[in-house]
């Protein structure tokens, strides 16, 4: 069984690992000892097998740590079939990091194989893009607003493209496709897979008509959209060994792990339940598991919001041209018909895109949009295989981290979170330039909050103890919250084998492979995000002396203390009164 539980195609990270009960004798934790957390890589990803620490002290530290990945020992390593065995990595590992880091079970995507499977099919021409456009325009699509062009062909570049076929005003509909033409899970289930379908993820019924539809050829429906689709794609997921070895140490590539290791268990199960014992459905020779592979990744790079997810996940076809820009406020607009239509086209569903507010497009412009206004560099790279150049967005993502089984408080810390609207095991992204974001400063204390400060988790406190500890709750609590995000960052920062002067020079040079430099770039990402929260939390704990706590504060609202923190108690009055 694979160890993701996913529901969509958007993959959920696997149920955090809970702390070990098993005491460690060389270091037996104190009352005091901040908690650390351990966490799956960002979603999504796989779960790595950790050594436990003793617990109750279990946890940040190796939250990042569970995030990292081995060095390029570990992504040389394959098997004949590009696939690391767990045994393999976890040794690899242990050689590369002098037995510090001891994960095992991950593995690195197996690229060569998939690589290969797709580059059979010849790469669509311009042809094959007019042919699409007709397709849409004899079933009803206006198409005369914008029109395929090859952008950049280059190794690292957009490839293809939208660009404006005629002036276009500011928020005008650029291209709107009626849900009719999708490619969804609706569609599958009327396929000849539909029967072996029933049960299954809609991603992997959409997954699975993808290449049936591509088997059928010129017969297919689709015929048309499937002609232009990449036989090749950018993710990690489809990276050589030595393009891997460039990701060591950093969160891509341990997600990149978690897809390849989802995606053929997925694969896996479906042979043995419905393609092995139906080849006149599923002809060995068209399913095979770099073919499932490939169709994934087809998946995971054109389904964008708001179609990207569970029963709702659409292949839309023309509109999933338009390129990326992170200074694009374009998105996805789905029209379900009625009075929107007048402004979208089209009396049903359809999904469309529009311009831009202001200034709309000149004709020969290309048409861009934003695939994800809150994704970080990292998690661009792991989906679409690059990073914006021109709008960065360095990030880390810490979570989901799970309140420890261990915790004597911990039914009522996760109860805290349910009444505060969070999941059990919360995540975090943690970005350059920005503070930590509010929750995650909170959810530290919460973490930490032991001993005296208990009280706070009592029933009476229930619905308001979130906003009770959204300021510093006592010296303690504050300190091991600090302790906890800065030992967290010195530990993942010291699991990368680069150095940042090293990554700096391998991002800027140009003559480069661009994956190597797309790697470099992820890399610094990671890195300047972890320097800035240690940063953060290495100030807060400079000034620890000097914030007021939660008796503080209540002392302060019953008129307790004046402005100085100097008691107002007078016990003579109190005598006389």
């Amino acid at each position: 069984k694979s160890p993701l539980q996913c529901d969509s195609l958007s993959v959920k990270a696997p149920r955090p690992l809970s702390p070990s009960h098993t005491r460690s004798a060389a270091a037996v934790p104190t009352e005091s000892a901040p908690t650390k957390v351990t966490h799956s890589p960002t979603r999504p990803g796989t779960q790595p097998c950790l050594p436990c620490p003793p617990s109750p002290a279990r946890l940040v530290m190796a939250a990042f740590l569970a995030t990292t990945s081995v060095a390029a020992a570990a992504v040389a390593a394959r098997t004949t079939d590009g696939r690391l065995k767990a045994t393999e990595l976890s040794n690899n590992a242990r050689a590369a990091s002098g037995g510090r880091n001891r994960r095992c079970g991950a593995r690195v995507p197996a690229a060569s194989a998939a690589a290969a499977a797709a580059s059979a099919s010849v790469a669509a021409s311009q042809a094959d893009f007019d042919a699409l456009w007709l397709w849409l325009g004899s079933k009803g699509v206006d198409t005369s607003g914008v029109s395929p062009r090859l952008m950049d062909d280059g190794p690292g570049g957009r490839g293809w493209g939208l660009v404006a076929a005629k002036n276009l005003g500011g928020n005008e509909t650029a291209l709107s496709v009626p849900a009719s033409l999708w490619m969804t899970a609706k569609t599958a289930r009327a396929s000849p897979v539909g029967p072996f379908v029933e049960g299954q993820l809609p991603w992997v019924a959409v997954a699975l008509q993808l290449l049936h539809e591509k088997a059928k050829g010129a017969s297919s429906a689709w015929a048309a959209y499937v002609a232009t689709l990449p036989a090749a794609l950018d993710a990690p997921l489809f990276w050589t060994p030595p393009q891997l070895a460039e990701l060591a140490g950093t969160q891509l590539l341990q997600n990149a792990a978690g897809y390849d290791s989802y995606v053929r268990g997925t694969y896996r199960a479906l042979a043995e339940s419905a393609m092995e014992g139906n080849p006149g459905v599923f002809p060995p020779e068209v399913f095979t598991e770099q073919a499932f592979v490939w169709a994934f990744g087809v998946l995971r790079s054109r389904a964008l919001p708001p179609v990207d997810q569970g029963d709702g996940i659409a292949l839309v076809p023309g509109l999933d041209l338009a390129n990326h820009s992170g200074l694009s406020s374009a998105t996805w607009t789905l029209n379900n018909g009625g009075l929107g239509s007048v402004f979208g086209g089209g009396a049903g569903p359809s999904m469309l895109l529009r311009t831009e507010k202001k200034g709309g497009l000149a004709a020969g412009a290309e048409l861009v949009m934003n695939y994800g206004p809150a994704k970080i560099d990292s998690q661009f790279a792991l989906d679409y295989g690059f990073a914006d150049e021109f709008c960065s967005r360095p990030g880390y993502v810490l979570g989901p981290i799970a309140i420890p089984d261990t915790d004597a408080n911990c039914f009522d810390k996760v109860d805290v979170l349910q009444v505060a609207g969070l999941l059990e095991a919360p995540a975090f992204t943690i970005r350059a330039f920005e503070d930590p974001p509010p929750e995650m400063r909170i959810f530290m204390r919460l973490l930490n909050l032991k001993g005296q400060d208990a009280f706070l988790l009592e029933a009476i406190f229930r619905k308001e103890a979130w906003g009770l500890i959204s300021d510093p709750v006592s010296l303690d609590n504050e300190t091991d919250a600090c302790t906890t995000m800065i030992n967290g960052c010195e530990e993942a920062l010291a699991a990368y084998p680069t150095r940042v002067e090293d990554d700096r020079v391998a991002a800027e040079d140009t003559s480069s492979d661009p994956r190597r430099r797309l790697a470099a770039r992820v890399r610094l990402g990671e890195k300047q995000a972890l320097t800035e929260v240690m940063g953060f939390y290495s100030a807060v704990e400079v000034k620890l002396d000097k914030l007021e706590y939660y008796q503080e504060r209540r002392l302060r609202s019953l008129n307790l203390l004046d402005r100085d923190g100097s008691s107002t108690y007078d016990p003579f009055e109190e005598t006389m009164a």
